[in-house]
Parts: structure tokens; C-alpha cells; sequence
């Protein structure tokens, strides 16, 4: 379990972004990798008209900064009858012109992560057979074109319809359209004993696909962490052509009735199935900006005897900064952390630091913390399998997101995060730095394996490095001509090849239908490197697209990895 976060099913325990701008949003692994550091560019298109694309997608991406998170929490069972709300609790707002933000509520990463990452699992879960593997490939490639617009909310609702696609069939509509809306509950956090006056606001992300405009008969819960409902409400929205929902609804309990905990919020048909869709933090005692106010003063007066401490300390630090009484929707290490726990583990870490201890030695399970390369921090999310505590070393997995994402995709997104089912399983650490912070230096990977090395047993002769599109591209300069200290490296969707004969082995994956980098030119690419001297396999995806096939080939490129061990001494 990650320390200080809750897991469900579309969730592990512990996300996170820094405060940091990142350019785009995470399933934007897709159209910004053709940055002209990959050597790749987009499409077909005459050399200048590819170019001046590519220009404009980039210059689109940093103004829009739409980063994803991770998705909301989900499911559980009801317990309190709901009241009905009245009208004036329940009032909506008129149509709003635009299609691209909620009357009142942008749309923000967090509810970009909810949709993709319910694609995600439900392609997983229930992954698609013949030509409509090909289908829902070409077409989660071309609605990516539509975040670097900044057009979130129709990219949204292009996902859900592909989502839609792959679930049962004769869903009722109203559980459908439930995907359009989103919850806001001001204020976020609570405390015991200090009535919250809190509210929930309830609007459309996009106007429902229907023919015609449809009434749904909604309700809307508190649930507590134990599946109890502490608060319930029946709402009408009306959803479809012309109607935008915008609709408020005051939480009227005594936080006196609740306890500590993380509490979902959740919407759905009366008698139908629920949606998580937003949380609220119940705190007991200081507030959380007290605390971490509190633990700066501690943690100022700690100075780190060695270069493991100074590691610790600074994650320790990082993890601090993110206890906020109004965590944004925009960090989603805080909209997702269970604060209560959060903010135990880093007084934990604190008492640790203080006896001279580095907190987390051996720690198993999933958690954020920061790798410290001279002055910068650059933000890391680390799996470690049951192995970890034990003293035989351990193979290092280094993945490497690609443009638009940041260090989570891999274990929240890709493939639903299938890389830690496949580190439990083979007895790997995983590592997912920041690629845009981490690069292609290999001095930054030294810095990693050293900083990794306090903590747990690597085995020096088993670090691979894995990257997609962007993350391809670091992964291939990581491993080029380095047989010292990468024993195989694999390159997906990205990458730019030289000949060196004294590289590691790398596999090349290439999707056949990939959207945002051209398949040809990346296969030539590679074929070239292998024919001129650089140790290799090129393997092509049929029916697969730019994104989605990191899931469908991560079990099978580790599994390539791990028969690969490092062929020069240091």
C-alpha cells in the first residue's frame, strides 16, 4: 500500500505532481512526441508544412496546460435514504454557449484523468477483439488532436463515447450521461468539530449526446471510508441538445458526526449504479496548513550528516509541501492523497529523520518522493514488490513517460497501470522519474541508481530503461553506447537510433497505426541502426495506435528486458 493514499480499482495509493507546470495532459503521450528532439515528425505532410505543425501544436501545448492527474474515486454502496433537494437547491443556470467548460467549473486534469483513465481499464478489462481493436486505436489517436487545441471538453466526451463502446450493453442512459457531469465541493477539506458550510456543485462537462434533452432523476452521496452514506440527496438535471447542468446542492451535516478519512462523492441514478466523482478530506485536530507549517519548523532544524539523509530529507520535504487546506485541482498528488494519512506518514518521516533514520529504507508499495541531482529535485514515483525488504538485489525497471505526461503515467495509466502487477510478479523496482526533469543525461541516471541504491539491494547488472514516444527518445540516449550500466533498453511509439555496437540491446516497438509518429520512418530508422551494427528487434504492433499499445506490450517487453543482463564491467 502506498503511504498516504487510498486504492481503488482505477486507483493506486499515492499520485503524484509537484507544484510544477507541465505542458498539455498525459494522454497527450501522443501528439507533442514528434518534437523535433525525437527526430520525428508528423505525418506525411511536406517538410515545411510538418514543421510548422509541429510549431503550433507546441505553442498550443504551453498555453493550454492541461495536464491529467489521476482519475477520481469510485464506487461503493449506499446507506442513508436521500431527501429530496428542493427547487432552489437544485436551480440550473441556462445553456451556456460553449461546449468547452461547465458554467462556473472549467474543466480541469483531474476530470481529463477520470475519462482516460477510464478507458483505460475498461480496454484492459474488457479488451476488444478483431477490427475494433483497430477502431478505438485510430480514433483515441485523432481525439488527442483535440487536447492540444484546447478543446478538453470535446476531447472528453470523444473519449467517453470509446469508453461507452467497450462496456456492457443496454447501460441505462442515465448511468451513461452521468459521465458529462462534474462535482465540486467547496471547500475540499474539513475539519472535526468546524462546521464546513459546505457545498456541492453539479455541471455539465459537455452537452450529452441525445437526440433530444432528457430529465435525470440523480442522487447525490457522501460516503464515508468504511462504504457507510453520511449524506444523500435526489437531484433533477436535465442533459442533452441546449442543456447545460449547473445545478447546487448545500451538505448539510455536523462534521461532529464524521470521522478522520478520505470520503467519496458520488452521483448516479436513483436504483442505478454510481459514479465517483470528487472527494472531500475529513481532518481531525490542526488543520492540514498548521501541520505543514508545524513540520517546516522541523524540518528547517535537520541537517543531513550523509548523501542518503540529504535524499531523504528532501523527499520528506516535497512530501510535506503537499498538506494544503485547499489542495488544487490541478496537483493531483494532493486531489488524490488521502491527507489524513498523508500527513501520519510525514510526521512519521519527520520522527525518523530526527533519530538519524531514513525513513524509507526498504519501503514496499507504492509512494511519490523526489531524486535530489545537485540543486534540482525532480519528482519520482516509486513501486517496490514484497522483495524489496528483503537483502537479495533487485532488478531496476527505469520508465520514462512521454510529452504531456509526468511521473504517474505508467503506474496509473498505461494499461491501468499494469506495470506494478508485472514488478510484483518478476520481483522488480520500479522507478518513473519526470522525463522532461530526468532527460537522456546518463549522469542523471547515475544519480538515480546511487539515490535508489541507499534504500534498496539493485542488481547493477540488471537496469533497464523503458520510454514511450518522448520517453522513448530519453530512453534510447540513456542507453546509447552505456552496455556499462544499461542492460537493455526498450524504445515505444519514439526513439532516435545511431549505430553503436557497443549499446545495449533495445527493442523498438512500433504500432502499426500510430497516428502521431509516422511508422514507417520509425521502423527505417531502426532496420538501419540494426543492419549498421547496433544490437536489437524491431517489432511491429498490428491494430494499434500511438497510446494504447503501451499497455498491450508492456508484459511482453519487460519480460524481453529481463532475458538481458549487462555485457561490460563498470
Amino acid at each position: 500500500m502506498m503511504s498516504g493514499l487510498t486504492t481503488t480499482a482505477h486507483q493506486s495509493n499515492e499520485t503524484l505532481i509537484t507544484n510544477r507546470k507541465v505542458p498539455n495532459m498525459w494522454t497527450c503521450s501522443c501528439l507533442a512526441q514528434v518534437l523535433p528532439a525525437s527526430g520525428i515528425s508528423i505525418g506525411t505532410a511536406p517538410n515545411n508544412r510538418r514543421r510548422s505543425l509541429c510549431a503550433a501544436i507546441v505553442a498550443v501545448g504551453s498555453i493550454v496546460v492541461a495536464v491529467l492527474g489521476t482519475p477520481l474515486m469510485r464506487a461503493a454502496h449506499a446507506g442513508e435514504a436521500e431527501k429530496p433537494a428542493s427547487s432552489e437547491q437544485a436551480k440550473q443556470t441556462p445553456p451556456a454557449p460553449s461546449s468547452q467548460k461547465a458554467p462556473g467549473l472549467p474543466v480541469t486534469r483531474a476530470d481529463l484523468a477520470a475519462a482516460y483513465l477510464r478507458l483505460e481499464q475498461a480496454y484492459f478489462s474488457r479488451p476488444p477483439v478483431g477490427d475494433k481493436i483497430a477502431t478505438i486505436n485510430k480514433a483515441f489517436d485523432k481525439a488527442t488532436l483535440a487536447f492540444f487545441m484546447g478543446r478538453n471538453a470535446d476531447a472528453i466526451r470523444a473519449i467517453d463515447a470509446l469508453t461507452e463502446t467497450l462496456g456492457p450493453e443496454n447501460t441505462p442512459a442515465a448511468e451513461r450521461a452521468v459521465v458529462s457531469l462534474k462535482v465540486a465541493v467547496e471547500p475540499p477539506v474539513w475539519t472535526i468539530g468546524d462546521p464546513p458550510r459546505a457545498v456541492a456543485r453539479i455541471a455539465s462537462i459537455y452537452e450529452w449526446p441525445t437526440a433530444e434533452p432528457i430529465e435525470l432523476k440523480l442522487q447525490l452521496r457522501l460516503v464515508e471510508p468504511g462504504g457507510r452514506t453520511v449524506f444523500g440527496r435526489t437531484i433533477a438535471i436535465t442533459v442533452g441538445p441546449g442543456c447545460k447542468a449547473d445545478a447546487t446542492v448545500p451538505l448539510e451535516l455536523s462534521t461532529d458526526r464524521l470521522k478522520p478519512g478520505l470520503y467519496r462523492i458520488e452521483l448516479g441514478p436513483v436504483d442505478g449504479r454510481c459514479l465517483a466523482v470528487g472527494r472531500v478530506s475529513v481532518i481531525d485536530g490542526a488543520s492540514l496548513d498548521e501541520q505543514r507549517r508545524a513540520n517546516e519548523t522541523m524540518l528547517a532544524q535537520l541537517k543531513p550528516s550523509s548523501a542518503q539523509m540529504v535524499q531523504s530529507l528532501a523527499s520528506c520535504r516535497a512530501r510535506n509541501h503537499l498538506l494544503n487546506d485547499r489542495p488544487s485541482d490541478e496537483n493531483s498528488v494532493q486531489f488524490l492523497s488521502d491527507l489524513n494519512a498523508l500527513a501520519r506518514d510525514v510526521a512519521s518521516e519527520i520522527h525518523a529523520l530526527s533519530s538519524g533514520k531514513d525513513p524509507y529504507f526498504r519501503r514496499r508499495g507504492d509512494y511519490w518522493r523526489v531524486l535530489r541531482v545537485g540543486n534540482r529535485e525532480i519528482p519520482l514515483r516509486v513501486y517496490a514488490p514484497e522483495g524489496a525488504s528483503k537483502d537479495g538485489p533487485l532488478p531496476l525497471l527505469v520508465v520514462l513517460h512521454g510529452m504531456g505526461g509526468d511521473e504517474n503515467m505508467f503506474l496509473e495509466a498505461y494499461g491501468a497501470g499494469i506495470v506494478k502487477q508485472i514488478a510484483d510478479k518478476e520481483g522488480l523496482l520500479v522507478a518513473s522519474p519526470l522525463t522532461y526533469s530526468f532527460g537522456s543525461e546518463i549522469k542523471t541516471l547515475y544519480a538515480l541508481i546511487e539515490a535508489l541504491g541507499y534504500d534498496y539491494s539493485i542488481n547493477s547488472d540488471r537496469v533497464y530503461v523503458l520510454g514511450h514516444s518522448m520517453g522513448a527518445g530519453a530512453a534510447a540516449g540513456l542507453a546509447r553506447g552505456r552496455s556499462d550500466t544499461v542492460a537493455a533498453a526498450c524504445c515505444i511509439a519514439g526513439g532516435r537510433f545511431q549505430t553503436k555496437s557497443d549499446s545495449p540491446p533495445i527493442l523498438v516497438v512500433s504500432p502499426e497505426l500510430d497516428g502521431v509518429v509516422p511508422p514507417k520512418r520509425l521502423q527505417e530508422s531502426a532496420q538501419k541502426a540494426m543492419s549498421e551494427g547496433m544490437p536489437g528487434e524491431l517489432k511491429i504492433m498490428p491494430g494499434y495506435g500511438h497510446t494504447l499499445a503501451v499497455g498491450a506490450i508492456l508484459p511482453e517487453a519487460v519480460s524481453w528486458l529481463l532475458r538481458h543482463r549487462r555485457s561490460t564491467s563498470p
